[in-house]
């Protein structure tokens, strides 16, 4: 059976045997991978999910337009249809100036160890353990009831790209993550906790510490209730700063810019946060989970600062987004895809804050009064990437006296992009790889005159 590699050159020597004109640009983007998630409840495995999805797409470039097909029938039957398919997809789309292929870089940045043997050679029993693990853990806490779900997950991705133009890339990454929600129970005041380990290799999980994490987190905000009204410098814990630094670089996409969807829109060069804000696009970041030498269309991954001293330095761009921009502007290697299935579009890769200084209890000392928010609810609809505004539900614990006091919840946090990057006046020195918004590594944020909404 052909490797991602083997099938992607065999389907751009099929190409050749088709009598592809010469007008025509393809690329072959093949993708092999193995996927485990397993669930467990109550100190028993609940479910086994396992799969291995592999198949190749097809982009074709005929003057000016774009058509694409994919592909799970690897036999050259299979090759050979989804060829045409996406060749007769580009005749009958529209002509667009911008379309087209990369040519090959002159060379790839190096990142290793993205691959690790361990998430093959661990059993399902071993994995299994890890997610009861972290269960057990929590349930040995105080005042916690109940683990909702307790999931184990990894993957193995092999990728290959292949083009007319010249490209032929490979590459391979493994991830693994075990995390679980915990309840907590005081008095009829029930509250949730996440937590959670990862690694490239199952071995390099800390499920008990994920299973502490998770209990603690539901502990703390038993009794929450709402705070006053008020402006308060808030400090927003590593998790909910990936969620706004998310949401953030989701509008510094070229694409999002170009089709007038983002508040940083002709704001590039601009002042646009406090100086120390260092805010970077690397796809070449060595714990980075979507790390990876060439891009979802073979471009090469490149280390991008976006805003350095409060400037907004670039946008996210790939190929087509860097031609609609005009010339002197390239690629960022920031294409992404989901899968084989799909083409591909902007996005981020790892994004990087710059660290500060300190445990979070000595940022909440630097602070003095304020609120700790330690979760937001409604990202979904209360984010919005053109007008940049965000009003979101959260909860936390009060500051007071330099020290955590109370916790809160039924209130609402309202700012804006711009707002909120203006505004952080520290920086904790508790960064931290936070796998639930994409790929973001940050420390905590303090954040001045930020509008709560409470009682």
């Amino acid at each position: 059976m052909r490797d991602a590699g083997q099938s992607a050159r065999a389907a751009l020597e099929r190409s050749r045997r088709l009598g592809v004109g010469a007008s025509v640009a393809l690329e072959i983007y093949a993708e092999f991978a193995k996927t485990a998630s397993i669930k467990v409840f109550k100190g028993e495995v609940e479910s086994v999910t396992t799969a291995e999805p592999r198949g190749l797409g097809v982009r074709a470039v005929d003057a000016g337009r774009v058509g694409y097909a994919y592909t799970s029938d690897l036999s050259d039957t299979g090759i050979d249809r989804v060829l045409l398919s996406a060749m007769e997809n580009a005749r009958a789309a529209g002509e667009d100036p911008y379309v087209g292929l990369p040519a090959p870089p002159e060379s790839y940045g190096e990142v290793t160890g993205l691959w690790r043997p361990g998430v093959a050679q661990t059993s399902i029993d071993e994995k299994a353990a890890l997610a009861m693990a972290a269960e057990a853990a929590a349930l040995a806490e105080p005042d916690v009831e109940v683990v909702e779900e307790s999931e184990y997950t990894d993957s193995e991705e092999r990728v290959a790209i292949v083009s007319t133009e010249g490209l032929e890339v490979e590459g391979e990454r493994s991830f693994s993550l075990t995390y679980l929600m915990a309840h907590a129970v005081r008095n009829g005041d029930r509250q949730s906790g996440l937590g959670f380990t990862l690694g490239r290799d199952p071995a390099e999980l800390q499920a008990e510490r994920a299973g502490v994490e998770a209990a603690e987190k539901a502990r703390v905000l038993l009794g929450a209730a709402p705070c006053a009204t008020g402006r308060y410098t808030v400090v927003l814990v590593p998790e909910v700063a990936a969620a706004m630094l998310g949401a953030v670089c989701g509008a510094l996409s070229a694409d999002a810019v170009q089709k007038g969807r983002s508040v940083f829109q002709g704001r590039l060069q601009s002042e646009v946060a406090s100086t120390l804000v260092e805010l970077w696009d690397d796809g070449l970041a060595p714990d980075g989970l979507a790390s990876t030498p060439f891009d979802g269309e073979g471009a090469a991954s490149t280390r991008t600062l976006l805003i350095g001293d409060g400037v907004l330095s670039s946008y996210l761009h790939d190929t087509y987004t860097a031609s609609k921009a005009g010339e002197g502007v390239t690629s960022t290697g920031n294409a992404i895809r989901g899968s084989y299935r799909s083409l591909p579009s902007v996005g981020a890769s790892n994004v990087i804050m710059r660290s500060g200084e300190g445990t979070l209890e000595a940022v909440v000392a630097r602070v003095g009064e304020g609120l700790l928010v330690e979760d937001v609810a409604g990202l979904h609809s209360g984010v919005n990437a053109a007008t940049g505004e965000i009003s979101v539900g959260i909860l936390g614990r009060l500051v007071e006296g330099g020290s955590l006091s109370r916790p809160v919840r039924e209130v609402t946090m309202a700012t804006d992009f711009l707002s909120l990057l203006r505004s952080i006046t520290d920086l904790g020195g508790d960064r931290r790889w936070i796998p639930l918004y994409g790929s973001v590594c940050t420390p905590s944020l303090v954040v001045q005159n930020v509008a709560v909404s409470g009682t």
